[in-house]
């Protein structure tokens, strides 16, 4: 009879503490919640980011303050919906431009997709990946930004934003 007086007490106790004590507004918890990470800012133009995330090379997630190793690739992980499908296919364009805190330009690549001119399948086009690696240091910086914009050739639609690697 003891033993379940004591288990009544821990259950109470594991339902105090499962009580929704967080006064955050709701706007704030959508934003907490949101599937855009590791501070990456877009801005949507008729194509829909669903999710933004950063990983390493092995599939695990960067941490949310983006510290990398030098020569240790990041991927950009864009998953996208709005595409304009012409008979299975999606026409993309992407750059990437990266810079130094003190705007010295690294890289800076005009279009990833050049060598796709009749497209891909638009399922591939789903997820967009763009990486980034930083090589070599010739001092130290506080950070560097990437830049990024993936656009749609057929419809027009755009998503550009950037993030911060340190």
């Amino acid at each position: 009879m003891k033993h379940a007086a004591y288990f009544l007490l821990f259950l109470s106790l594991v339902f105090a503490s499962c009580e929704d004590k967080d006064n955050t507004p709701s706007a704030e918890k959508e934003k907490i919640s949101s599937k855009i990470r590791n501070g990456i800012i877009l801005k949507e133009n008729m194509l829909k980011v669903e999710q933004a995330y950063l990983t390493y090379e092995d599939g695990s997630l960067v941490p949310s303050e983006n510290k990398i190793d030098i020569n240790q690739k990041v991927l950009m992980r864009l998953v996208i919906d709005g595409w304009k499908e012409e008979n299975g296919k999606v026409v993309i364009g992407a750059s990437e431009k990266i810079s130094t805190s003190e705007n010295q330009v690294i890289l800076d690549s005009k279009d990833l997709f050049e060598t796709y001119p009749e497209g891909v399948d638009a399922k591939d086009a789903k997820l967009i990946t763009l990486s980034a690696v930083i090589t070599e240091l010739d001092k130290l910086y506080d950070h560097f930004l990437v830049e990024f914009r993936v656009w749609d050739k057929k419809g027009g639609g755009a998503i550009s934003g950037s993030y911060k690697l340190y």
